[in-house]
């Protein structure tokens, strides 16, 4: 979809001033645009901001600009799970009491990964049992506590090799190492049966390098379509997008990766995008290298409202004052205000595509609900769906045609059937603990069976 780009001469005349910028957008916001348009648009929240460390100016513009947040480290697996089967969540909840109070969607990040796994877990290394078990009360007791307050979780972050032949990261992973890949499985099966409504993602990054054979995107979209064709419940994939400016195609395999996802019914979000100039040059960058960092961020804003199953657009910080990169990236001044909190030419190109791309022409992955409390009256009037399990027997409510898949404890499907109507028999299913999903439409319901 093109664009007649009547406002593009406005992030040319957003000029340098002394050490900050002037914006040509001082009284609009991004919030209330990406809103219009039926989408997420944000940014984390740095550790600082937990550890009360941060200038007053970041949480104004925070709640502000955007309408989605993500903690930067604190509902990691070290943050929340910091001994065995002793939870923390106080800066977990510090977060979603602040998005609460402020109407910001909260995304999750993350529950397996093979980094930022809290020390004990390596105790039990090699032992498959008890690695599904720890894995198990974990994704059940986060996702469980955050349950109906965090809409989407990173359910499996970065478990993809770097290597040219792409394939599942199989070492300094402790979960592969120990479990074997069914642990991506059994991580989505959890993750829904603890929260049937919250949006479920695979994360990663180098996805921006495009669907060349052998790639890391085009192995996650094999394994998404393996995912769905088994009933396993994802729902979205997160391409971080961590990048140098000189890195000008990405936003062009970005808008190839969201179609392949869409031909299989999955979302993709830009998770953690920042956009950095090489470290050091800090001193020698000018109008013209912020205004090609605009041009790039415009690109993928541009990409992320013309296709629709995109739905948000999370950048990996807010200000140059507090950002990974020159520490831990080798990077700098990625992100859209700089180190004095005045927005860059990068803000200045995102509000020009959001206004170039009309509300009407957007068109939104989410339910009108989200954005609209009048269809959240109406939507809440829905029969609801339930099941109960007599013997064999299991009756459904709430559905005229419903989709029945059964998994065992570890993710595998066990059984399926279409078009169930009033009750199925589970015929074939050995005895023993199961999660069973039925869906239709855009409802869900999973929960847990015993069959004796």
């Amino acid at each position: 979809m093109k664009h007649t780009l009547s406002f593009s001469r406005i992030v040319l005349s957003a000029t340098l001033i002394g050490a900050g910028f002037s914006s040509a957008f001082a009284d609009e916001t991004i919030r209330d645009l990406a809103k219009e348009r039926g989408r997420f648009i944000g940014t984390i929240l740095n550790s600082e901001w937990f550890n009360d460390a941060i200038e007053p100016e970041f949480e104004e513009i925070h709640k502000t600009q955007f309408n989605v947040v993500v903690a930067e480290n604190e509902m990691k697996f070290d943050a929340t799970e910091p001994s065995e089967n002793k939870f923390n969540y106080t800066k977990g909840d510090k977060m979603v009491e602040y998005a609460q109070a402020n109407g910001l969607r909260v995304r999750g990040h993350a529950l397996a990964w093979h980094s930022q796994v809290a020390s004990w877990v390596s105790n039990y290394s090699g032992q498959k049992e008890k690695l599904l078990s720890v894995l198990k009360n974990h994704i059940d007791s986060v996702v469980g506590h955050w349950k109906g307050k965090v809409a989407e979780w990173d359910v499996v972050n970065e478990a993809v090799n770097d290597e040219y032949d792409a394939g599942w990261r199989s070492t300094n992973s402790v979960w592969y190492e120990g479990i074997g890949p069914e642990f991506l499985d059994s991580a989505f099966v959890w993750a829904h049966a603890a929260d049937p409504d919250a949006e479920l993602c695979y994360n990663d990054y180098s996805l921006e390098w495009g669907l060349r054979e052998k790639s890391k995107a085009s192995f996650v979209v094999e394994q998404v379509k393996r995912w769905k064709e088994n009933g396993i419940p994802i729902t979205c994939v997160g391409t971080q997008t961590h990048i140098e400016i000189s890195h000008e195609t990405t936003p062009q395999n970005v808008r190839a990766l969201a179609k392949a996802l869409a031909e299989l019914g999955v979302t993709l979000n830009i998770t953690e995008l920042d956009i950095g100039f090489p470290k050091g040059s800090a001193d020698q960058l000018g109008a013209d290298d912020y205004a090609k960092q605009g041009h790039l961020y415009r690109q993928f804003m541009d990409v992320f409202l013309e296709e629709p199953n995109m739905g948000e657009f999370v950048i990996w910080g807010l200000t140059d004052a507090h950002s990974w990169l020159d520490d831990q990236q080798g990077k700098t001044q990625g992100l859209l205000y700089d180190k004095q909190y005045k927005p860059k030419p990068a803000f200045d190109s995102i509000m020009v595509s959001l206004k170039a791309h009309p509300a009407s022409e957007v068109k939104s992955p989410y339910p009108e609900s989200l954005f609209n409390p009048e269809a959240i009256k109406s939507s809440a009037k829905s029969t609801k769906l339930s099941m109960n399990l007599v013997g064999r027997t299991l009756s459904i409510a709430g559905a005229t045609a419903a989709r029945i898949d059964v998994f065992d404890i570890q993710g595998r499907p066990a059984f399926s059937a279409r078009n169930v109507k009033g009750s199925v028999e589970l015929q074939g299913v050995s005895k023993g603990l199961y999660v069973v999903r039925m869906q239709e439409g855009p409802k869900s319901l999973m929960q847990k069976i015993t069959i004796k």
